[in-house]
């Protein structure tokens, strides 16, 4: 009975291990599943065991993710792109420049290729014909005025006196203006490079000056008076400013700036309003001191 019993007991033992040698290959079957993948992925390199963390892997592809989006380093999601677009060379650094591309010139410019021609007799359009040939010298011209006289705009209808003609009147409180006509002459073909319009100063005290008038083609006549004066524009100076003078002295000489409106020959009145609070005088044709046109004239070669 003890023998049976003990064989009965041994028995038990080894279904018991065979038991538990069948458990335990159950619970490791799925480990053997897991490492084998994992020798056929690290194979392959699809998986890294280089002990990252799950959160440093983690952040690792989102960096990965991020420089791929950019496109930086030439990668979209750490791949390389490919693409058979042409970049753009673009030179910052020292170098010769690249040619423009072709220049149209305007029809106008002379002695450039491709420009309409020019003739060589002919001044080029808006050139003054002694500045395009060359100066060949300057000469003074002093011209003696033609006639002058005064009108009042007090008296619109009243011409100046017989026994006033000596003297020529400006501003005051009669409205004195005064009128100083030229026939130019001996400009010719030359160029007036300076025009000033002289007079002398006479009374007994001097007077404020003014602004000066410029009537074209136009002499004024004996017995003129303020309603037949015609129409005329301001005078200019060498600037092509308004023509202005400060005062008249006694037996002083003044000179006003007329350049701007003398071109060339022709006839020519200048108007002398004044100052309505201070009045001058000056000398006329009569007095044996007349006024004067100064034109400094360049004549071509």
């Amino acid at each position: 009975m003890a023998r049976v019993f003990a064989g009965v007991r041994g028995m038990r033992r080894d279904g018991e291990r065979r038991a538990a040698d069948v458990r335990t290959r159950k619970r490791g079957a799925p480990w053997r599943v897991l490492v084998a993948l994992a020798l056929i992925m690290t194979a392959t390199s699809t998986f890294s065991w280089s002990g990252v963390a799950p959160g440093a892997a983690a952040q690792q592809d989102a960096e990965d993710a991020t420089a791929g989006a950019t496109g930086e380093s030439g990668t979209i999601n750490g791949v390389p792109r490919e693409t058979n677009e042409t970049v753009p060379v673009v030179t910052t650094g020292p170098g010769a420049p690249l040619l423009p591309g072709e220049v149209m010139l305007p029809p106008a410019v002379p002695g450039l290729p491709g420009t309409a021609p020019v003739n060589p007799e002919l001044p080029a359009p808006g050139v003054d014909t002694v500045v395009a040939g060359g100066i060949g010298s300057t000469t003074e011209l002093a011209i003696g005025a033609a006639s002058d006289t005064t009108v009042f705009s007090s008296a619109p209808n009243a011409p100046q006196s017989p026994e006033s003609a000596g003297l020529l009147a400006i501003g005051g409180s009669q409205g004195a203006v005064t009128l100083i006509s030229f026939d130019i002459t001996g400009v010719g073909e030359g160029a007036v490079l300076s025009a000033l319009l002289t007079f002398t100063g006479a009374g007994d005290a001097g007077g404020l000056g003014g602004s000066v008038g410029v009537i074209y083609d136009y002499i004024a006549p004996d017995g003129l008076t303020a309603r037949d004066v015609p129409d005329g524009g301001s005078a200019l100076n060498v600037h092509g400013a308004p023509s202005w003078f400060e005062a008249v002295e006694p037996g002083g000489l003044t000179a006003i700036d007329v350049t701007g409106s003398v071109d060339g020959d022709g006839a020519i009145t200048f108007v002398l309003p004044g100052q309505t609070e201070a009045p001058a005088s000056m000398h006329a044709i009569e007095s044996g001191v007349p006024p004067q046109l100064i034109l400094t004239v360049a004549l071509p070669a």
